[in-house]
């Protein structure tokens, strides 16, 4: 029997985690290949913060960046293999005192993951709240409902050793996010962020 209501509990945690809605961001990719700038917009990232470990993730997918035309993803062939994570510690006290016309601006020292490699990498991020997404107490909304972020960070392919696949790109990535939106990392949610989450 007691085996019986852990499976219960088990199967209604699942289907509540799988019926939660994950927001994904705007996000702006940019490199130059061959002379030509070469680039994508799409809401291809998604933002989470754990609040158990104080941090902030970031899963880029490039497959998402396709348009379906070959001479313009012809680039993102060499991307599509693998996602980017960006991880770096953030206190959550620094969600507070956000009110209408007022902004963060935080500098967070993390690491990007691709192609198997972890490279350090800082950012500064511009943390704030619109004025139409003021927190309504007489809702259920957290703070991670009304909070948007924008950042951005460039990578080299050669420190990913991105640069030894077909298309050879050497060239800065650009990665912009614009008005992020934060989902918080439930538990069962780890899997979401493979082996980023673990290291």
């Amino acid at each position: 029997m007691k085996t019986f209501y852990s499976s219960l509990v088990f199967l209604f945690l699942s289907v509540s985690i799988k019926s939660q809605l994950i927001i994904s961001s705007s996000t702006f990719i940019q490199t130059c290949v061959q002379k030509t700038q070469c680039f994508s917009i799409n809401n291809a990232s998604f933002l989470f913060y754990d609040e158990s470990k104080q941090a902030l993730y970031l899963k880029l997918d490039f497959n998402k960046f396709k348009t379906g035309q070959d001479t313009i993803d012809d680039w993102l062939n060499d991307l599509t293999s693998t996602n980017l994570y960006f991880k770096a510690p953030l206190g959550a006290e620094q969600f507070t005192n956000l009110s209408n016309h007022n902004h963060k601006t935080l500098k967070l020292n993390g690491q990007v993951y691709l192609n198997g490699i972890w490279h350090s990498q800082s950012v500064e991020l511009s943390l704030f709240v619109t004025e139409s997404n003021l927190l309504n107490n007489n809702n259920n909304e957290s703070i991670y409902d009304v909070l948007k972020m924008n950042f951005s960070l460039s990578i080299l392919p050669r420190d990913f050793k991105v640069h030894k696949k077909p298309h050879h790109l050497r060239k800065t990535i650009f990665i912009g996010v614009s008005l992020g939106r934060v989902n918080q990392l439930r538990p069962g949610q780890e899997q979401l962020l493979e082996e980023a989450y673990y290291h």
